[in-house]
């Protein structure tokens, strides 16, 4: 068994590896020489392809290494999905989850921006759809079976989510709560070495 951890960071809705917050991650574990293997994928927008694409490069290695996963926003939804799984096949293993500024709702979200979208990292034009939704909704955890092996970071000044909602859905978990900020988590590289301990 390979011990060295895959670090997984999965990122929003409309992002891509290009994000501040994943080039904050790489540089971290760079500078500090922390031995983690990262994968920055880049999301398709269809969740049922999410869905594959984690499980052809997670859940079909998971046996052989240890599994962290970061999810932003959106990527912090598919970050709880992914995290179950992995609970389910691997029950004696901890798989630790950073969820920062989660969708926790993202049903009810996704019906304010049903229409026209455009990636502002890749510039693709793709449109979303009520079979969007319908997609989400087989990937939504009912119950958190380790909600210790989760850091919930959320920001007050979220102007997409609410993060008392967050606090409610990822009860049991350990959380950071920054006052102000914003729904990308400003200031994100000040809490990498919080993320990295939490991730042992």
């Amino acid at each position: 068994m390979n011990n060295t951890p895959l670090l997984v960071y999965l990122h929003g809705l409309n992002s891509a590896p290009q994000t501040q917050k994943a080039q904050f991650l790489q540089f971290y574990i760079d500078s500090q020489q922390i031995a983690v293997e990262t994968w920055i994928p880049l999301l398709p927008t269809w969740p049922d392809e999410v869905k594959a694409l984690l499980q052809e490069n997670i859940l079909n290695v998971a046996d052989q290494r240890p599994i962290h996963i970061i999810g932003s926003s959106l990527g912090g939804f598919f970050g709880t999905w992914l995290q179950a799984q992995l609970q389910e096949a691997f029950p004696d293993r901890r798989h630790p989850l950073v969820a920062i500024n989660p969708a926790v709702k993202p049903l009810d979200l996704f019906e304010q921006y049903v229409g026209p979208q455009e990636n502002t990292y890749t510039g693709e034009k793709w449109e979303l759809t009520e079979a969007h939704a319908s997609q989400l909704n087989s990937m939504v955890v009912d119950h958190l079976k380790k909600p210790e092996d989760i850091l919930l970071m959320v920001q007050t000044g979220d102007e997409t989510l609410n993060y008392a909602q967050s606090l409610a859905r990822y009860t049991g978990a350990h959380y950071i709560i920054d006052d102000g900020g914003s729904h990308a988590f400003d200031n994100f590289d000040r809490f990498l070495p919080d993320v990295f301990s939490f991730l042992g």
